[in-house]
């Protein structure tokens, strides 16, 4: 049985809490979308890692074939992309959290948020297999 935690005050940013990585905007957004992938699969074993970019979740290289596979989503790789990627809009969400769910699988989904006064955003980890993720954040 997988169990599923969801939660996070946005309120962690504030305190600088249970920070992931700092804001990093050297290696640009592909970049990080793979670093924060494979963080988090190394320090807390998921099997997906689900990211928030705009309005959709974006979905990147092994776990994007996972996704094409299973689910019949078009991958692509985009211009500078040395990788696939895939995704779903953001009101799909809680289908693909179930699904993911009863095919016991573990996996995180990050969250996008507006960092006040500026054009940067972070990502917070709301929901996960793992209670220890919840709160993460970039």
């Amino acid at each position: 049985m997988v169990k599923i935690y969801q939660g996070g005050s946005t309120g962690l940013v504030q305190q600088n809490k249970r920070m992931i990585m700092k804001f990093s905007h050297a290696k640009g957004d592909v970049g990080i979308q793979r670093q924060l992938k494979y963080m988090l699969k190394a320090k807390f074993s998921f099997d997906i890692v689900i990211m928030h970019f705009g309005n959709f979740f974006k979905i990147i290289e092994e776990d994007a074939e996972f996704f094409n596979k299973e689910f019949n989503f078009k991958l692509s790789q985009p211009g500078h992309y040395s990788f696939v990627t895939t995704a779903f809009p953001l009101y799909v969400r809680q289908k693909y959290i179930e699904k993911l769910k009863s095919m016991n699988k573990e996996f995180c989904l990050l969250d996008q948020y507006k960092v006040d006064g500026k054009e940067e955003f972070y990502r917070k980890v709301n929901v996960s297999t793992n209670k220890d993720a919840l709160g993460f954040w970039y």
